[in-house]
């Protein structure tokens, strides 16, 4: 590789380094994207199916009001923490952890103001427990 020629050890463990955080990121990025997307079907059979549920009520309200395409964090989220009986919490750490998601989608050109570090294990962890938790139509 003659683009690495001529490189430090140093050198090269920064670039590994620097590689191995991209590669965490669109990893992370990739589950938040897929939780999205889960949380976008779910609110489409809801509304679809006609569900007799509270949820599924507010979420035709919603459906109304925006149309197919309500904003995730602030339409959609919040009826899930309204009208689950699960830990609240967890809609909480995914509206943050949606932050995250913006900042690595639009450029990462600003310093995020997150709260916490968002690990790819972290990430993970929020995406598998919110997966198991709510009940999520599919």
């Amino acid at each position: 590789m003659p683009r690495y020629v001529g490189h430090t050890p140093a050198q090269m463990k920064s670039v590994l380094s620097a590689r191995r955080e991209e590669l965490v990121r669109r990893s992370s990025f990739a589950l938040l994207a897929a939780l999205e997307a889960a949380f976008r079907v779910d609110f489409a059979l809801r509304c679809s199916e006609r569900r007799r549920d509270p949820l599924s009520r507010a979420f035709r309200v919603l459906h109304r009001q925006h149309g197919d395409r309500p904003a995730l964090e602030e339409h959609i989220l919040p009826q899930w923490k309204r009208h689950t009986s699960q830990r609240r919490g967890i809609i909480s750490d995914i509206i943050g952890a949606f932050k995250y998601r913006h900042w690595l989608a639009h450029g990462r050109y600003w310093k995020p103001k997150l709260g916490r570090k968002y690990t790819y294990e972290y990430v993970y962890y929020l995406v598998d427990e919110a997966v198991r938790q709510l009940p999520l139509v599919s």
